[in-house]
């Protein structure tokens, strides 16, 4: 579930405030007139510097061993020598009083030294010894175990360690690049990665600029009031989303809310809701109310290639998504609002096309601009 989670964070980022990341649909759209409710600030004419970029042979190389990483592999080896952090496969017997006994015995079993839960002194009595060997522990089970046959006596454990798990990293030549690029040298692909981060640093770049001046807007905007309904939806949504949250995690929720959350209470967890839900209207009433004024509007078509963007940006295909995660794209979207996410989008690029660029600053030590 920490995989779904991560997409959710690696989509939701598109929005440009944290408001918006962690918000889900409200029954109505705000298409009505909310002057009543809000007065929006200047949004012309707001000054924004303009960023150059550039990608030094170094980020190149840096991503290129980011790559390799990533195109790992693991492979179980016959030897070497455990260390703290190893996946290891042993195969052990379990005595008491030079009897075996059950549940103490294994044929082939996988443990990580430092992970795996055994009884003190198993994993940490087989660091430093080699792949291959046969080790004797001499240990003693808790007086508090859960099998009451066996708490609190000696054991002795024989344990063979058959072998362990390594992870193999692909040699940066011809056939790497062959293997994951469309190229089949290292001039051309190393070219590909410097279009790639340059790609990556404009977006990031843009983004920027447009955070910078939504965060103007809003600074200078004012909520008269709120809409109920939009509201208590708006706390509803809230507080579901971080509920579904421990759901997928498996972590019980008063334990998500004071371990996870820092929340010592559920009253105290509702009143930051209440707190959040009105930054999110808030910011939503100054959105929406530029939309309206300046006719933005999200066509079906529009929006399905804001989706397309997002699945090819998160390196997915309407199949692999839906495979992943049990649903479709615009089944996730509706869940998690990317319609707002993209309308913040389109009126934060309205606003910077009434700005003013003034002058450059660099993203990187170095001074030549990205073409």
């Amino acid at each position: 579930m920490k995989k779904k989670i991560l997409i959710i964070g690696l989509i939701a980022a598109m929005s440009f405030t944290t408001v918006f990341a962690m918000t889900g649909c409200t029954k109505k759209a705000y298409d009505y007139d909310l002057s009543e409710y809000v007065k929006v600030g200047n949004y012309k004419n707001l000054e924004y510097s303009k960023v150059s970029v550039s990608v030094t042979d170094d980020e190149i190389q840096k991503e290129i061993q980011t790559r390799l990483q990533n195109a790992a592999t693991t492979e179980s080896q016959k030897t070497g020598t455990v260390a703290d952090g190893d996946t290891i496969n042993v195969s052990y017997v379990g005595k008491i009083d030079g009897k075996t006994f059950d549940g103490g015995s294994a044929d082939s079993s996988d443990i990580t030294i430092g992970t795996t839960s055994m009884i003190d002194g198993f994993t940490d009595g087989l660091i430093g010894k080699k792949v291959g060997s046969k080790v004797t522990l001499n240990l003693t089970f808790p007086k508090d175990y859960s099998n009451t046959d066996v708490a609190g006596k000696d054991v002795v454990f024989v344990v063979t360690i058959n072998s362990k798990q390594v992870s193999v990293v692909p040699e940066y030549n011809t056939a790497f690049i062959k293997a994951n690029s469309d190229y089949d040298n290292k001039t051309d692909y190393e070219a590909s990665v410097k279009k790639d981060l340059l790609a990556t640093k404009k977006s990031d770049a843009e983004n920027d600029i447009l955070n910078d001046l939504w965060t103007q807007v809003i600074d200078n905007s004012k909520a008269l009031k709120y809409p109920d309904e939009e509201l208590q939806a708006e706390e509803k949504t809230l507080a579901q989303q971080y509920k579904d949250q421990a759901d997928n995690y498996g972590i019980k929720w008063a334990t998500f809310l004071k371990e996870y959350m820092g929340y010592d209470s559920e009253a105290a967890f509702n009143k930051a809701i209440k707190k959040y839900a009105k930054k999110a209207v808030f910011q939503k009433m100054v959105m929406y109310s530029i939309a309206r004024t300046e006719d933005i509007e999200i066509s079906d078509k529009d929006y399905k290639n804001y989706l397309a963007d997002l699945l090819k940006g998160a390196g997915f295909t309407e199949d692999t998504f839906k495979s992943s995660y049990g649903e479709t794209i615009e089944q996730y979207g509706e869940e998690n609002d990317f319609r707002t996410s993209y309308q913040l989008q389109k009126v934060c690029q309205k606003i910077k096309s009434y700005g003013k660029e003034v002058a450059a600053k660099s993203s990187t030590s170095s001074t030549s601009d990205a073409n």
